[in-house]
Parts: C-alpha cells; structure tokens; sequence
C-alpha cells in the first residue's frame, strides 16, 4: 500500500479518482473497457478511410495522368481534395484522436491530422505504384 499512497501523493488533489478506481474495480473496468471498444472502432475507421482515399487517390491520378502525362502533384491535390473532403462522412463517423485518447468526427482537418493527406502523400502513394507525376520529389 506503501506505493498506493505514493502515487496519490503525486496526483494531489485527484487522489479521490484513484480512491474511486480503487473501489470500483468493475466499473472502472466496464468504462476502460467501453473506451478500448471505441478506440478500435475508430482506428478500424482510420484504416478504410486511409484505404479508400488510397484508391480514389489511384482512381482519379490515373485518370488525370492518361489526359495530361505532364500533371503534378500539386495539380492532382488541388483536382482531388473537394471529392475526397466530400467522401470523408460517407467512409466513416469518428477516428481517434491525434493523441488517441477520445473519438473525434470524420472531417478533413481531423484525418489529415493522421493520414498527411498533401501533395507529398499523393506522390508517395504514386511511387509505391510505380506510377509517377511529373514532379514526383515535390
């Protein structure tokens, strides 16, 4: 117990939090439980929608790069945020936090926050295809 009341030295004014966590084992279980059940929710989330934007990324790129060989990053980037900002709510309803801790709503602020959706990420997504825009280094 000696280091039950050194940690709660150390909380100061929230030792009653582990007092309650402490007298509550299933509770708090139960609640640490539901936060996982969450948390895996989300990042599952996470992956398809970095899944799909990879395919839709693919999708309009080889499209564009069949019209005009001499497209940039850049070029594709400005072409395929508005359909994939649009698509975001209908991929997923909430991923994880950039810190992990509590769920945040599928926006392009917040997964870009996780996946660097950006000119570079684009490129970088052609290159593992071996299909490269014309200023593939950005």
């Amino acid at each position: 117990m000696l280091i039950v009341e050194v940690v709660k030295g150390m909380l100061g004014p929230l030792a009653p939090v582990l007092d309650f966590i402490l007298d509550n084992p299933a509770l708090t279980s139960v609640v640490f439980l539901l936060w996982f059940v969450i948390y895996v929710a989300g990042r599952m989330q996470l992956g398809k929608i970095e899944a799909k934007t990879r395919d839709l990324v693919l999708q309009i790129s080889r499209a564009e790069l069949a019209q005009n060989p001499q497209i940039t990053a850049q070029l594709l980037y400005k072409i395929i945020y508005p359909r994939w900002s649009e698509a975001l709510p209908q991929w997923g309803r909430f991923i994880p936090h950039r810190l992990d801790l509590w769920p945040v709503p599928v926006t392009a602020k917040n997964v870009t926050q996780k996946i660097p959706f950006s000119p570079e990420w684009i490129a970088g997504v052609l290159r593992e295809q071996n299909i490269s825009p014309l200023d593939d280094a950005v």
